[in-house]
């Protein structure tokens, strides 16, 4: 028992280790806008669509997780398939609060005279969005590493990774769908912040801020 133990140890330190780090690192990316003078929309395009392509997979997972563990008996193709929009739409949302525009900035910042008040309201906003959808994905994953790690010491089959059975036809559909979601979601979001530029803004090391009343 002992070995299995320190084993164990060994694989929760390395896992929640890079996990934690790698995960924070790419969820930050969300928060982050250039100006359209600095980037254009092609670009923004592709980097964004980038994080959201990383971001996804765990997302989907998390989902899965979510209804396997909540609901008595699932069904694990129809959970599948309703992970793959509810993702795409729920990474273009939190793009879009992330980078909060002056129409969508948080409602406490009438409450504040100074400009860098204002400015520090809508930073704890951001990173309120981005702590949201790093806690959801790590807890999967710590949830997903801790059922792991019990079954290896109990030395039962471990599941959880199991795929729906799905036909060539279905996997094909899925993959077009899961690319049709994600690229109309990067795509709307990116537009969206286009028509509604972010009041916090990153150019080349510095900040630029649209004016705040």
């Amino acid at each position: 028992m002992l070995f299995p133990l320190i084993i164990i140890s060994i694989v929760w330190i390395i896992f929640s280790f890079a996990a934690l780090h790698s995960f924070s690192q790419i969820i930050s990316l969300i928060g982050v806008y250039h100006p359209l003078s600095a980037e254009n929309i092609y670009q923004k395009l592709w980097k964004t669509g980038k994080c959201n392509g990383v971001l996804s997979l765990p997302l989907v997972f998390s989902l899965n997780l979510l209804l396997q563990t909540t609901l008595s008996n699932p069904d694990a193709r129809s959970g599948f398939f309703l992970s793959l929009p509810i993702t795409a739409s729920l990474l273009m949302i939190v793009r879009i609060l992330a980078n909060p525009s002056m129409s969508l900035k948080p409602s406490h910042c009438q409450y504040y005279s100074e400009r860098i008040d204002k400015l520090d309201a809508v930073a704890l906003h951001k990173e309120r969005i981005l702590s949201f959808i790093y806690a959801f994905i790590i807890s999967a994953i710590m949830i997903l590493l801790l059922l792991f790690c019990y079954a290896v010491l109990m030395n039962q089959p471990f599941d959880r990774l199991k795929m729906p059975p799905l036909t060539c036809f279905e996997i094909a559909e899925s993959f077009v769908a899961y690319l049709l979601s994600l690229g109309s979601a990067t795509l709307i979001g990116e537009l969206i912040l286009r028509a509604k530029p972010p009041i916090i803004q990153i150019q080349e090391g510095t900040i630029e801020e649209n004016s705040m009343s």
